[in-house]
């Protein structure tokens, strides 16, 4: 049947894109917050500041940074969350852009009393998101990481190039990442098919909503302001994550020239290459994630918020 095929196509992207794997391990501080009509998990270890803010992949959850977090707490506060359809947060309003997103972890970090500025640290699509917070928010943002995080050029590119037309003549993989997708998936539907993948049917309809709204995070990012003063490192990966052959040969070139084009746009825009590791780098080598914060962190002012302050 057309649905629980191109369910499952959407789900085997995401795999691509997402990192998956949870620790069990509780965090220090732990806490919902209203951000207008929903919740948000946030969870937090460590003192001090200023306090390190991550975001995981599209598909993932705040999980994905266990070792990252558990890691980085020695030096200080360092806070995961779970953006809305994951993990214990509510699912939230439509359309799940990166704008919405970041105007939510805005509203989240306020409710949570965790003061400015951040080190922001996004994983793939939460790159995006990260980027499009530190844009609308420069004055919070005390540095940012992103990790294996797409350049939003790179999905123009490869549904412009002349491969993917031979190869989807029909544009069928076009339809997934654009609002068309929801129009393909009801709701119904996706609650019906959600036990079949393992998921509860907010998760998927989170994930399925993310990637609907992809394009359009894309030309928010290209429409956004930079502000080429915030110290930027990019992690990318140094194992193939692409398909063999001449598709992914290009893909993995483009890939690294638009990292370094992302960079650029940087005055102190910093590339490091994690080279045990495909697109899960938090998990793979957190070490080198966790360096690279350590970089950004040395580059910012002490914070010492007060303790009531926090939770």
């Amino acid at each position: 049947m057309f649905v629980p095929s191109i369910l499952r196509l959407c789900l085997f992207l995401t795999a691509l894109l997402a990192a998956g794997g949870a620790s069990g391990r509780e965090p220090a501080w732990e806490r919902l917050v209203d951000v207008g009509g929903h919740r948000l998990r946030i969870a937090c270890e460590g003192e001090g500041g200023p306090a390190v803010i991550l975001d995981h992949g599209l598909g993932g959850s705040a999980d994905d940074w266990s070792r990252v977090q558990q890691s980085l707490a020695v030096v200080t506060r360092v806070c995961v969350y779970d953006r809305a359809g994951y993990g214990a947060s509510d699912a939230g309003p439509a359309p799940r852009t990166s704008a919405r997103i970041a105007q939510e972890l805005h509203a989240l970090l306020q409710g949570a009393g965790l003061r400015p500025p951040y080190v922001l640290g996004g994983h793939s699509f939460g790159g995006y998101n990260m980027r499009l917070y530190a844009s609308r928010y420069p004055d919070e943002v005390a540095g940012l990481l992103l990790v294996d995080s797409p350049n939003e050029g790179q999905v123009d590119g490869l549904f412009q190039s002349q491969i993917m037309r031979q190869i989807d003549p029909q544009g069928i993989l076009r339809q997934i990442w654009s609002p068309q997708l929801l129009d393909l998936l009801p709701a119904a539907d996706i609650a019906a098919f959600a036990p079949a993948f393992g998921l509860p049917a907010k998760n998927l309809q989170a994930i399925l909503a993310e990637m609907a709204a992809f394009k359009d995070s894309s030309q928010q990012l290209r429409a956004a302001a930079i502000h080429p003063d915030t110290p930027l490192v990019i992690v990318m990966h140094g194992l193939r994550i692409m398909p063999d052959g001449a598709l992914g040969d290009g893909m993995e070139r483009d890939w690294m020239r638009l990292q370094r084009e992302l960079a650029a746009r940087y005055r102190d825009g910093r590339v490091v290459v994690a080279p045990q590791s495909a697109h899960a780098i938090p998990q793979d080598q957190p070490e080198i994630v966790v360096d690279a914060l350590k970089r950004l962190l040395q580059t910012a002012a002490p914070v010492a918020p007060a303790q009531e302050d926090w939770f």
